[in-house]
């Protein structure tokens, strides 16, 4: 059970950013030394879960997945939370996967990267972003 009511889960849930969070500005901090090859697109909305940077030409698809809304390591703390929070992060894992092949179907390359991962190790995302760009 949730401790606040629909109405109060509503307004929080709505002050919640979908774009320009930290980790998609430490995200396009790995890629803007890629424009000079390719210029990239930010939150492309004609394609299935607006990736957050897309290389079009390259047709590349990245996306910055905070580590809590889409249920990184879901499996060993997702018992842990109330019933809502596992219903939202279940169909946000669910809605993932089926973006991912429907670019992928369309012909696009999908990298997917936990917020973590972009904070942490921002070298590693830049060589990956790198070796599909040549």
């Amino acid at each position: 059970m949730d401790r606040f009511s629909k109405k109060e889960r509503s307004v929080l849930m709505s002050k919640i950013k979908t774009s320009g969070t930290d980790i998609e500005e430490h995200l396009l901090k790995c890629v803007k030394q890629f424009w000079a090859k390719e210029h990239y697109r930010k939150n492309l909305k004609s394609l299935p879960g607006k990736p957050d940077i897309v290389f079009t030409k390259s047709k590349i698809a990245i996306f910055a997945d905070g580590d809590f809304w889409h249920g990184k390591d879901y499996k060993e703390w997702g018992k842990k939370i109330p019933s809502f929070w596992k219903k939202k992060i279940s169909n946000n894992i669910a809605r993932d996967l089926k973006q991912t092949a429907e670019l992928k179907k369309r012909g696009y390359k999908v990298l997917r990267f936990w917020g973590s991962s972009i904070k942490k190790n921002p070298q590693v995302i830049t060589q990956k972003i790198s070796r599909l760009i040549k």
